[in-house]
C-alpha cells in the first residue's frame, strides 16, 4: 500500500450518510406504522401553517391597524415561501411535503395587502406596482419552464438565504444587547418544531438534500433564537419593566 493510505489491518472509518438513521427506523419499525406517522406529521404541519399567520390576520382585521408590522418583513418572508414553493413545485415533490410553505406564503400575501391598505404611513405606489409586477413576470417565466433544470436549486438555496437574512439580524442584536425584548418563544419554537418535523419527514420520503439543507440551515437559526430566548429571559424581563416605567 502507499504511504499515504491506510494499512489494511487499520479499520477505515465509517461514513454515516444523513439518511443512515432513518433507513435503520425503517427496518425496525413496519413500512405501515411509518407511513401513518410521516402522514400525520405532514398533515399536522398544514395545520401548523395555519396557526401561524392566521391569528395574525384576524387582529388586524378586528383592530384596523397594522402597527409594529414591519412590510420589509413580510415582503421577505413571502419571497422566501414563493422561492421554496416553485422549486418544489418544479422539481415535482409531493404537496403534502411543502403544503404548509404555500399556506404561509397565501397568509403573507394577505398581511402584505392589509399593510398597504391600512398603514397610515405614505406609501409609494409606483415601486410597489412595479414589485408586484416583476414577481409576476418571474412566476410565470418559471411556469413556461425558462429556468434550466439544472438551476432549480437555486430557488431553494434562494429560500435559505433569505432566511437568514430575516434572522441574522436579530441573532446578532440580542447577542449584543443581551436580551431578546419582545420576541415570543412560543412563535420560534413552533418554528422550530415545525424544522424538525421537516427534517424527518424529509428525509423519510425525499431524497433531496437542497431541501434538506434549507431545513436544517432554518432550524439551527430558529434553535438559536429560541437558546437566546432561554438564556437571556432575565435581562429580557428587566429591559421591558425599565421600558415600561420610561413610558
Amino acid at each position: 500500500f502507499s504511504p499515504t493510505s491506510a494499512p489494511p489491518w487499520q479499520p477505515r472509518p465509517r461514513v454515516v450518510r444523513p439518511g443512515a438513521a432513518m433507513d435503520a427506523l425503517k427496518e425496525m419499525l413496519p413500512p405501515e406504522l411509518i407511513s401513518l406517522a410521516i402522514n400525520v406529521l405532514n398533515y399536522a404541519m398544514f395545520a401548523g401553517g395555519l396557526l401561524i399567520k392566521m391569528p395574525q390576520i384576524v387582529a388586524i382585521l378586528r383592530s384596523r391597524t397594522v402597527k409594529g408590522m414591519s412590510e420589509a418583513s413580510l415582503t421577505t418572508e413571502f419571497l422566501a415561501c414563493l422561492a421554496f414553493c416553485s422549486y418544489n413545485l418544479l422539481v415535482g415533490h409531493p404537496f403534502k411535503t411543502w403544503g404548509e410553505m404555500a399556506l404561509i406564503m397565501m397568509q403573507c400575501g394577505i398581511q402584505i395587502v392589509l399593510f398597504w391598505a391600512l398603514t397610515t404611513e405614505k406609501l409609494a405606489v409606483m415601486p410597489r406596482v412595479a414589485g408586484t409586477i416583476g414577481v409576476g413576470v418571474v412566476v410565470a417565466g418559471l411556469a413556461a419552464g425558462l429556468l434550466p433544470h439544472a438551476m432549480l436549486p437555486g430557488l431553494a438555496l434562494f429560500q435559505s438565504a433569505l432566511g437568514a437574512v430575516a434572522r441574522v439580524p436579530q441573532i446578532i442584536m440580542n447577542f449584543r444587547q443581551k436580551h431578546t425584548g419582545n420576541q415570543s418563544i412560543i412563535t420560534w419554537g413552533l418554528s422550530l418544531a415545525g424544522n424538525t418535523v421537516r427534517i424527518i419527514t424529509t428525509l423519510a420520503s425525499l431524497n433531496d438534500f437542497v431541501t434538506l439543507l434549507g431545513y436544517l440551515v432554518a432550524g439551527t437559526l430558529n434553535g438559536t433564537l429560541v437558546v437566546q430566548i432561554l438564556l437571556y429571559r432575565q435581562n429580557t424581563k428587566a429591559a421591558l419593566e425599565e421600558k415600561k416605567r420610561k413610558d
